[in-house]
């Protein structure tokens, strides 16, 4: 029992080294031409994005803004 699982391990690692060497050193062509994009900017919104606003913080416990009295 103990010979043929370890032959079925040893197989089965075989099989993975052999598929991955032979998808190492398989060449395939470019499907498409593949372009750079314009000005080299990358992904640039056609429009100003807003920016992130400071909200104050209060120093009270609980961030109450209210006055107590």
């Amino acid at each position: 029992m103990a010979p043929l699982l370890l032959l079925a391990v040893a197989g089965g690692l075989g099989y993975c080294y052999y598929r991955g060497h032979s998808a190492r050193h398989e060449k395939h062509a470019v499907k498409e031409d593949l372009k750079r994009w314009e000005g080299e900017g990358g992904n640039v919104p056609a429009v100003d994005t807003p920016t992130p606003q400071v909200k104050p913080q209060s120093s009270r416990p609980g961030g109450s803004l209210e006055v107590r009295h």
